[in-house]
């Protein structure tokens, strides 16, 4: 098989963002609450928490021109670019989401605003997260981990492969 050499700078990527991606998942479960009973809204974001959202944001816009290739080699290795084309849901999300699902995370502006666009935001002027979409909406993040994992494993294989 003629594949394409990867470096441990494409690794060491790959592995850190993997790294924010899974702090960014963190920091979102922790500001919209969790499914321990007895449930209650989580009060808004802290500056702090704000701060690291914008410090992981930064981070990951200022790193995505490097690592949106590597997963589309990862997307493409994995046969799904038919599937992305054939769905009348996935119609209305931009392409920009199937090159990068990440980026739905980390574009809006602040943690109010990826709420709202999480639909999680049930609150027009005040922070009330919906703990239903909520819980409807972890099981994207366990999924994109997952996949996470997979793109970690594979840049590894490869990486092995051409030593």
């Amino acid at each position: 098989m003629n594949r394409k050499p990867y470096s441990m700078a494409n690794r060491d990527l790959v592995d850190e963002w993997a790294e924010k991606w899974l702090a960014l998942i963190e920091l979102i479960n922790n500001v919209t609450g969790t499914e321990q009973p007895p449930w209650s809204s989580p009060p808004p974001p802290t500056e702090l928490q704000e701060i690291e959202y914008q410090r992981l944001r930064f981070w990951l816009i200022d790193h995505q021109a490097q690592f949106i290739p590597l997963w589309r080699e990862f997307h493409e290795s994995r046969d799904w670019v038919s599937h992305q084309n054939n769905t009348d849901e996935d119609g209305d999300l931009p392409q920009k989401y199937f090159e990068n699902p990440f980026l739905f995370f980390y574009e809006p502006e602040n943690l109010y605003r990826l709420a709202q666009q999480l639909g999680l935001q049930s609150g027009v002027d005040i922070w009330e997260p919906s703990e239903h979409v909520a819980s409807m909406v972890r099981p994207v993040f366990i999924r994109l981990g997952q996949l996470m994992i997979e793109f970690v494993d594979w840049i590894d294989e490869r990486l092995d492969q051409n030593r």
